[in-house]
C-alpha cells in the first residue's frame, strides 16, 4: 500500500533526501526557492509599508506643529477645502506654508462670514471692513453685498409721517407671514439713539438731514442746488433751527397688519 499511494500521491514531504528521485528532488527545490522568494516580497513589502507609513506619521507632526506655530485666519476652512479636493497631509502642509506666506487664501465663505464681514462694514466703516478682510480673511466688502441683500430704512427730515413708519415697518418685518385670517401685533419702542450733530444729504429722498424735528419746518430742507443748503447754515447760525442730538423719540406703537 504504500508503494501504491507513493505511486499515487507522490513521496511524504517528511521522507528523507536519499530516499528520493532525481525528479522529487528537483521539485522539493523549487518550491522551497517559491517560498523564500515570498517571504522575501512579503517582507521588502511589509518594509516599504511601515517605510509610507512612517512618512505619514511624521508628517501629521509636522502638520500639528505648523497649526500651532502660525497664526493662521480661517485656518479649518483652508483644511476643509483641500481635504474636500482629495489632498493628503504634505498637501495639506504645501497649502499652510503658501498661507502663512501670504500666497494663498481659501475663498470657501459660509452665511456667516458675509454676515460677520456685512456687519463689520455697517459699524466700522469701510476701513475696518478691509482690515478684516485682510488680516481675518473676512469675504470683501462687495462680496458681502452681493450675498446679503438689505433695504435701508426711511429717513425723515422732519417729523415722522404715518407713511414713513408704515414704510419702515414693512422693511423690518418683511419676511413675517401675512395672513389675513390672523392679526399680528407690533410693539416698536425707540428712544434716546444718540447720533452725530451734523448735516446730512440723504441720496434717496433729496433731502437734508440733521435738523431737529420742532424747528425743521421753518426752512426748506430740500437740496435743489446750493443755495437751500447756504439758506439751512444761516437759519442755524441765526438760531432758527438747531441740530438735532438724537434720533426721532418714537412712543410704543402697536399696529394690526391684516
Amino acid at each position: 500500500m504504500g508503494i501504491r499511494h507513493r505511486a499515487l500521491d507522490g513521496a511524504h514531504e517528511n521522507t528523507p533526501w536519499s530516499f528520493l528521485s532525481i525528479v522529487q528532488l528537483v521539485r522539493l527545490l523549487d518550491q522551497k526557492n517559491q517560498q523564500i522568494a515570498g517571504l522575501r516580497m512579503h517582507g521588502l513589502n511589509a518594509g516599504r509599508s511601515l517605510a509610507f507609513r512612517d512618512r505619514c506619521l511624521h508628517g501629521w507632526k509636522r502638520f500639528a506643529i505648523a497649526i500651532g506655530n502660525n497664526n493662521l485666519a480661517r485656518i479649518q476652512v483652508l483644511i476643509k477645502v483641500e481635504l474636500r479636493n482629495g489632498a493628503g497631509v504634505f498637501g495639506l502642509l504645501n497649502k499652510i506654508d503658501h498661507a502663512a506666506a501670504m500666497n494663498y487664501r481659501p475663498r470657501s465663505y459660509e452665511e456667516a462670514d458675509f454676515q460677520r464681514s456685512f456687519l463689520l462694514w455697517k459699524l466700522g466703516g469701510r476701513s475696518a471692513a478691509n482690515i478684516a478682510h485682510r488680516t481675518l480673511g473676512c469675504p470683501s466688502i462687495d462680496s458681502a453685498c452681493r450675498h446679503i441683500g438689505t433695504k435701508p430704512l426711511a429717513t425723515s427730515p422732519g417729523m415722522p409721517t404715518l407713511a414713513d413708519i408704515t414704510t419702515n415697518l414693512a422693511i423690518g418685518f418683511e419676511n413675517q407671514p401675512h395672513d389675513r385670517t390672523c392679526i399680528i401685533g407690533m410693539t416698536m419702542p425707540v428712544d434716546e439713539i444718540k447720533i452725530q450733530e451734523r448735516l446730512r444729504w440723504d441720496s434717496r429722498t433729496n433731502m437734508i438731514l440733521g435738523i431737529c424735528q420742532e424747528h425743521g419746518h421753518r426752512c426748506s430742507l430740500e437740496f435743489r442746488s446750493i443755495t437751500q443748503a447756504d439758506f439751512v447754515v444761516d437759519c442755524l447760525n441765526a438760531g432758527q433751527v438747531h441740530f438735532g442730538a438724537e434720533v426721532t423719540r418714537l412712543p410704543s406703537i402697536w399696529m394690526n397688519i391684516y
